[in-house]
């Protein structure tokens, strides 16, 4: 009898080391963008149609994938490769043999109306992301029950907003300043300024697939923009959070009233780093009981408050019935539970110096692994884009990219395990 590995049903790794044709061909296999196009359609009426609406749809798409920053690097690529105009679906004998295109390639002015007419479309390819991220959550065991957070500076280069030229296309008028603070491990700070946007992005832990996003003007805060999107999931995506069991995110997000949010609201863990808010290193005491706590979260039982002396209580699980953390002495039988209202920013219910705890937060890194993408792959961090309306529009393509190409490989990835089975 042979016996067949368990194998991951999805790993973006493997999307990674395929070819750009490849990756190319997988995505448009899988987008759903038959609505889009229709709507494309009918904007365009009577105008001209030497290049149709599905063609240029998958131009843009292969532009993200084969890694263009610029409309101009593009046409020079699709202008050489034929390959890529045949999978794109430009026909060379429409212009060489039968006359009905004037150029091999769309011009740069015909990119540029596609664009614009896309922002106008944001609203569809809203729909599209929503039903790539619907179909991970029944198709893939898992998703988003671990969910992380973070907020991704994205810099412009265009020239900082001219109140007199508003018309100036080359400057940017929707961007801002923002500062970030950096702590390294000895003790020194940097600070350094930014110049853009800040894309605020929620991705399952586990497969670094993206989930949500809202794009601000970077001095806009992480804080607030966290609580109108769980505010607006709320109201309208409620699915997500009745799916996530634990939200991770960095310090920039600690904050006790959400925590207690999340967990009476939405019953969604807070795996959240603590900001270091106390000047001076201290024991706090707990009301009626032989028990201080410091800002790590750590539980100590008080042997003797006049010499300062304490023993540390292991934690020994959370009482959900109680909403209370229960904590004890390694050698005796006394549990001592502390209510997670003690203090909200501190006790969370997956208790901040558990095992439990620390394995979750590291799984945040996906959602920097994801960042890496956006930045690596899809040019994010050197880019032309103009305006709060565009980039997000081009966030939100690259998302519908990364959603389309899993979709087909977990899809075939599942036919290859069942032929395999029979």
């Amino acid at each position: 009898m042979n016996i067949i590995s368990e194998t991951t049903i999805f790993d973006y790794m493997e999307i990674e080391i395929l070819g750009d044709l490849e990756r190319l061909k997988l995505c448009l296999e899988n987008i759903d963008d038959l609505g889009l196009c229709k709507e494309l359609e009918i904007k365009r009426k009577n105008g001209r149609d030497d290049f149709p609406i599905k063609v240029m749809f998958n131009l843009i798409i292969a532009m993200k994938i084969f890694g263009h920053r610029s409309v101009d690097s593009f046409r020079r690529e699709l202008s050489r490769n034929s390959g890529l105009r045949k999978v794109c679906g430009l026909k060379d004998e429409d212009f060489l043999y039968l006359g009905k295109r004037k150029s091999l390639v769309p011009r740069a002015r015909v990119f540029t109306g596609f664009f614009k007419s896309l922002i106008k479309h944001q609203s569809k390819l809203n729909e599209i992301f929503e039903s790539d991220v619907a179909w991970m959550y029944e198709n893939l065991k898992g998703f988003g029950k671990d969910t992380a957070l973070d907020g991704k500076i994205i810099e412009t280069y265009g020239k900082k907003n001219n109140d007199e030229k508003p018309e100036d296309l080359r400057a940017e008028h929707d961007a801002t300043f923002t500062a970030k603070t950096y702590h390294f491990a000895d003790g020194t700070q940097k600070k350094t300024w930014y110049f853009g946007f800040n894309a605020h992005i929620l991705c399952d832990a586990d497969f670094g697939l993206p989930i949500w996003k809202k794009v601000t003007p970077a001095n806009v805060s992480e804080q607030k923009v966290c609580d109108e999107m769980l505010e607006e999931l709320n109201i309208n995506r409620p699915w997500i959070l009745k799916e996530m069991n634990n939200l991770l995110a960095d310090a920039g997000y600690d904050n006790g009233l959400r925590n207690k949010l999340l967990k009476e609201e939405y019953n969604i863990n807070p795996i959240i780093d603590i900001r270091h808010l106390w000047k001076i290193d201290k024991m706090v005491e707990i009301e009626n009981k032989p028990l201080a706590y410091n800002e790590s979260g750590e539980v100590f039982y008080i042997k003797d408050i006049l010499t300062g002396e304490y023993e540390k209580l292991i934690y020994l699980g959370y009482d959900k019935q109680r909403q209370c953390l229960r904590y004890g002495h390694e050698a005796k039988p006394k549990i001592y539970r502390i209510p997670l209202k003690t203090d909200y920013r501190i006790f969370t219910p997956v208790a901040r110096d558990s095992e439990k705890f620390k394995k979750l937060y590291k799984k945040r890194t996906e959602v920097e692994r994801l960042n890496g993408r956006i930045d690596r792959d899809y040019m994010f961090n050197d880019h032309f884009i103009r305006g709060k309306k565009k980039l997000d529009m081009m966030l939100t393509l690259s998302f519908i990219i990364m959603l389309a190409m899993a979709k087909g490989h977990i899809q075939n990835k599942k036919t290859n395990i069942r032929s395999l089975v029979n």
